[in-house]
């Protein structure tokens, strides 16, 4: 049995944190897009996307984060992932996208204090 899929967020600062829980794959790539696009709408181009929870990502999922990590960047911003994991790790090693095109953090406090923001209370 799959876990369901979850998204929420919360924002440090001006850095909004995205978690995503379950499988990330075509059929939920959309309801990430729209929760990316309501933080940039908002004015929170620093993104750090918490995958400590998902269990899958699809080429989709991945696109979705190259796609948002772009769009970050023109406004000003970044993504990064963080507390990437398992099947995950691996299509991002697999895929290059972990040298480089998208940062990848340990955990979400982390990747926090890499867009320069950190305010504690996060693990």
């Amino acid at each position: 049995m799959h876990a369901p899929f979850v998204i929420t967020s919360e924002h440090v600062g001006d850095i909004a944190v995205v978690r995503v829980t379950g499988e990330l794959d075509s059929t939920h790539c959309a309801r990430l897009a729209e929760a990316l696009d309501a933080c940039l709408s908002a004015g929170r181009v620093h993104l750090v996307v918490d995958a400590s929870r998902m269990t899958f990502c699809d080429s989709m999922g991945l696109r979705t984060f190259v796609d948002y990590s772009e769009r970050a960047q023109e406004a000003g911003g970044a993504l990064r992932l963080a507390a990437v994991h398992g099947a995950v790790a691996r299509l991002l090693e697999l895929t290059g996208v972990s040298a480089g095109v998208i940062p990848a953090d340990p955990d979400v406090a982390t990747a926090v204090r890499a867009l320069g923001a950190y305010s504690g209370g996060l693990s």
